[in-house]
């Protein structure tokens, strides 16, 4: 028999939505500076760093996204900028 009290809810291993982190939270998770993290939102960086949504002047960046960025970037160097 269904559980009416969960009905139209969908399972406990699937939360209704993704949490969202700030640039704070993302520093803290990933190792990287704020500054680095917020770097990476700036239009040329924006390929290096997770995908962000802006709320409205606050970045926001979803749980799941920032985890499979990690893991998209396990193993990666991070490239220096070379002088010209």
């Amino acid at each position: 028999m269904p559980d009416k009290h969960n009905a139209g809810r969908p399972p406990e291993s699937e939360p209704p939505f993704d949490e969202l982190l700030t640039t704070a939270d993302v520093a803290r998770l990933t190792g990287l500076s704020e500054r680095t993290v917020g770097e990476y939102r700036t239009a040329r960086n924006r390929r290096y760093g997770p995908p962000f949504v802006k709320y409205g002047n606050a970045p926001l960046y979803r749980l799941s996204e920032v985890l499979e960025w990690m893991d998209g970037r396990a193993g990666v160097k991070p490239s220096r900028r070379q002088s010209r």
